[in-house]
């Protein structure tokens, strides 16, 4: 049989969700039916995934300039138009904005018969002119999937796009991480943590979206509480770092909070008694995903994917976004009642089965094949 040239391209290869699961999308289709490629447009950061893809990839860096000037970066994009003029793809299937937009309109100049693209997060702040665009290219992409029901109905009613034009096709992982709590103890001494407070554990970028602020507040309440014995390990980088750091320690939290930085998720997860998602809104967080694959309770806040992948009181606790009395309340519970945590643990366990990188990448196949 034929082999299917087809390419993944998403602007860089982070440490985000989105650079994760893209990885894992491209070493698990089936190489009996596809040759694999992957481009990134900008130049991978110093902590990044590219290592973790699989040697019969072919991957590519285009280094565009900066995102937004990038789609002036008009040398890059004919460098980007010969190479799919060169290779003749069969399929590309394209993530995030800035990518989402040169890789579609390069796709469609090109030739290329079936272009796919992915919306990953509800944009409430999406201006009027990238929704145009988006618009428009929608006129020449098969599909778009959407990461949770929410992003599609969301997306098709900003957009004005027909339904019939989305596929629900869940962000996933691989299902690998539920024995990441045999190394708490070691990843705690490396981290020079003691070994006897309760974790209370969040990853992401330290932006307003990621509900940080709420996090510090339900922490501070818990320590007026008068419980002690815990710990918040907040892991990621971002723009707010500073104003996180001074938020810590207006509160008095110097000693309950600490700013981690970047780390893997295998080292997060293994020390983590609680995960917590405080978000203000998201699609179906990757993080959350593999919290649940880890066996971590979860706390989470009550957006569009964390609906759809916990159940309330099953596989995890949901309370209201941007309230950190509920918050603080929903850990007080957790800390406090081993049972729980058990039912919860093993609820969070089978509910993330729902979400395997086997099931997504299958969707992504029967689509590039139709």
């Amino acid at each position: 049989m034929h082999q299917k040239k087809i390419i993944f391209a998403i602007d860089q290869l982070g440490m985000g969700g989105a650079e994760n699961m893209i990885v894992q999308q491209v070493n698990h289709i089936d190489r009996k039916i596809f040759k694999v490629y992957l481009i990134t447009l900008f130049s991978n950061p110093k902590v990044n995934v590219a290592d973790k893809i699989d040697p019969d990839v072919t991957y590519v860096q285009f280094n565009f300039r900066s995102p937004f000037s990038g789609l002036l970066d008009i040398s890059s994009w004919w460098r980007l138009y010969k190479f799919f003029r060169k290779e003749k793809f069969d399929v590309v299937d394209t993530n995030l904005f800035i990518t989402n937009i040169i890789v579609r309109i390069v796709a469609i100049f090109a030739g290329v018969p079936v272009i796919l693209s992915n919306e990953l997060n509800v944009y409430k702040n999406k201006k009027y002119w990238q929704i145009c665009i988006d618009k428009i290219l929608a006129r020449f992409t098969k599909v778009i999937f959407a990461s949770s029901s929410e992003v599609l109905e969301f997306t098709a009613e900003q957009e004005h796009l027909s339904k019939d034009k989305f596929c629900l096709n869940y962000n996933a992982i691989p299902l690998k991480l539920f024995k990441v709590k045999e190394n708490r103890n070691k990843v705690l001494t490396e981290f020079a943590l003691p070994t006897d407070s309760f974790y209370i554990v969040t990853a992401g970028r330290l932006i307003v979206q990621k509900g940080h602020k709420y996090l510090l507040e339900a922490a501070q309440i818990l320590k007026k509480q008068g419980i002690s014995n815990f710990k918040v390990l907040i892991f990621g980088q971002g723009v707010l770092e500073e104003e996180i750091s001074k938020q810590i320690i207006s509160l008095g939290l110097e000693y309950q909070v600490k700013l981690m930085g970047l780390s893997s998720m295998d080292n997060i997860l293994a020390i983590s008694d609680t995960f917590v998602l405080p978000s203000l809104w998201e699609g179906l967080s990757i993080a959350l995903l593999q919290a649940m694959d880890s066996g971590s309770v979860i706390v989470a806040t009550d957006i569009s994917g964390s609906r759809e992948a916990i159940i309330n009181g099953t596989s995890g606790l949901v309370v209201s976004s941007g309230d950190s009395e509920k918050l603080a309340s929903a850990l007080s519970t957790v800390m406090k009642d081993t049972q729980l945590r058990t039912k919860l643990s093993r609820g969070a366990l089978e509910q993330v089965k729902k979400f395997s990188i086997e099931a997504n990448v299958k969707i992504i196949e029967r689509e590039a094949l139709k």
